[in-house]
């Protein structure tokens, strides 16, 4: 994944700039919803029949709803430059969370709330990565190279 999926869409919204570029600027959104729900997780773990905890369990989902929402909202931009086959792959990704999402809300499910963990880390561990290989030459102006997931406009 080497393009953008919406930080801009993101970074508008936002009154301070974040530092960093946008792979890593989504790569920490991502992870730290993950930790977010992690943590919410282990709250659960501890005592599920708290309404405080149950609370903050679905506000740790909904938050990352809300992210993967920007991140949808980016992937159907006609002006997104990825290929159309990774946005077609990340948009149902992001149905999917939407479905699991839904449903996990409603009551503590750990195997659903483990899914949206995991699958947070792994796409913020792919954009962690930074590209590499022989067709890779580092651009020498990159403002307006999409490098993450989301898009400029």
């Amino acid at each position: 994944m080497t393009a953008q999926l919406g930080t801009n869409v993101y970074n508008k919204n936002q009154k301070a700039q974040p530092i960093g570029n946008s792979r890593d600027i989504d790569a920490r959104a991502l992870s730290a919803c993950a930790r977010r729900m992690d943590d919410a997780k282990v709250l659960m773990e501890a005592d599920a029949k708290s309404k405080d905890n149950f609370r903050i369990y679905g506000d740790a989902i909904r938050f990352n709803q809300q992210l993967w929402t920007i991140f949808q909202v980016a992937l159907s931009d006609q002006e997104n430059p990825l290929p159309q086959d990774l946005k077609m792959t990340l948009l149902s990704l992001s149905h999917y969370v939407d479905k699991t999402s839904f449903k996990a809300v409603r009551r503590y499910t750990p195997d659903l709330i483990d899914s949206l963990i995991n699958i947070n880390r792994l796409i913020a561990s792919g954009l962690s990565k930074q590209p590499t290989g022989e067709a890779y030459t580092p651009p020498l102006d990159t403002r307006n190279i999409p490098t993450a997931l989301m898009t400029s406009a």
